[in-house]
């Protein structure tokens, strides 16, 4: 089969790989679309994990083989999965940190080589535990371009549980990306008043269509000034940072009311620094809370807002590439643009579409 595999920082290549050999308990998934996350673009970028790898994890596919043992999925079941699952027994799970579960941070799928989700690629394995536990079948008329969205969609529900925000009360949104406009929709479900800000027009146009109160272009602007006119002079009640911007982290803080919480959505990478006055957490009780990947709790509603388009996913998608084309569609996907939301790579695709 063909796969993308990565051989080094921004270096990744089509290559032809056996499909992975199936052993009890585990499922083939022929891959129909993979979305590319932000996670996966920093880690080809940095090089922060040894090559060669399959990234990709954000995956539709269609069941083509099951090991023995396995009896909840068939011959052409069409599915996503969650490539972390949590043990559910330790300690950190007791308190619902599933993401520092040490069971939660094996992945549990891979199209060869160290497992690393593998969804750039034709086929993908998802191992025992994973097809136990971590598999999400799509119902009928929904898309596979939309259920690759269940994950992200999970991960951004965990980050607004986090926010706790309060119905009526303003939000705002720092980073109108793709996840920055799953979060504006679960924010708004959740009761918040929300405004955004970012740099590209564009996708403050797209923010406004999905709800937005507000938008902000922050691209030589203050976004302070502007808080305190347009949200509250005291500042919003909570603000999530999707932005990967280490100067988001401290103009956030600024924004929020004191005893205000900041939520850092997008800041993933261990021994990142930022500078911050430590102040407005010290003297005026503002929070700042972490947020990362998925929880196992939030699985099945975050299935039912997709599959029930109760949140909206395909206005989100804007490039679609064969995986020939994958290093074209890493390129978009690094470099946010007024044309670029969510880029998805389609294995049976040939050349790219809008």
């Amino acid at each position: 089969m063909k796969a993308a595999i990565y051989r080094g920082p921004n270096d990744v290549r089509v290559e032809e790989v056996p499909v992975p050999p199936v052993g009890p308990g585990e499922v083939l998934l022929q891959v129909q679309a993979c979305g590319v996350c932000g996670t996966d673009l920093k880690k080809i970028a940095q090089g922060d994990l040894p090559a060669p790898r399959i990234f990709g994890h954000e995956v539709a596919g269609r069941v083509v083989a099951v090991g023995s043992g396995v009896g909840q999925w068939r011959s052409d079941d069409r599915v996503v999965f969650f490539h972390h699952i949590p043990c559910r027994s330790c300690d950190l799970c007791r308190v619902q940190a599933y993401a520092q579960c040490p069971q939660y941070l094996r992945v549990g799928t891979t199209a060869g080589f160290e497992p690393a989700g593998g969804g750039f690629a034709e086929y993908v394995k998802v191992m025992d535990w994973i097809a136990r536990d971590g598999l999400v079948k799509i119902p009928n008329g929904v898309t596979d371009e939309e259920a690759i969205f269940v994950e992200p969609v999970n991960t951004c529900l965990k980050g607004i549980q986090k926010a706790e925000i309060i119905p009526g009360r303003p939000v705002l949104i720092l980073g109108s990306g793709p996840v920055g406009l799953i979060l504006l929709q679960l924010a708004r479900l959740a009761g918040g008043v929300v405004y955004v800000a970012d740099p590209i027009p564009e996708r403050l146009e797209a923010a406004r269509r999905l709800g937005a109160a507000d938008t902000h272009d922050i691209s030589g602007h203050s976004l302070l000034d502007w808080v305190r006119r347009r949200i509250d002079p005291r500042g919003a009640e909570v603000a999530l940072v999707a932005a990967a911007s280490v100067q988001a982290i401290s103009s956030a803080l600024e924004a929020v009311r004191p005893a205000g919480r900041v939520v850092l959505f997008a800041q993933t990478r261990l021994g990142e620094t930022a500078a911050l006055d430590v102040g407005q957490i010290g003297k005026l009780e503002k929070e700042l809370v972490g947020s990362y990947s998925a929880s196992i709790d939030l699985q099945e509603e975050a299935a039912r807002l997709v599959f029930t388009r109760e949140i909206q996913v395909a206005p989100l998608i804007s490039h679609r590439f064969g995986l020939n084309q994958i290093r074209e569609a890493l390129g978009v996907a690094m470099r946010p643009s007024a044309q670029s939301l969510k880029v998805i790579v389609q294995p049976g695709l040939n050349g790219s579409t809008p």
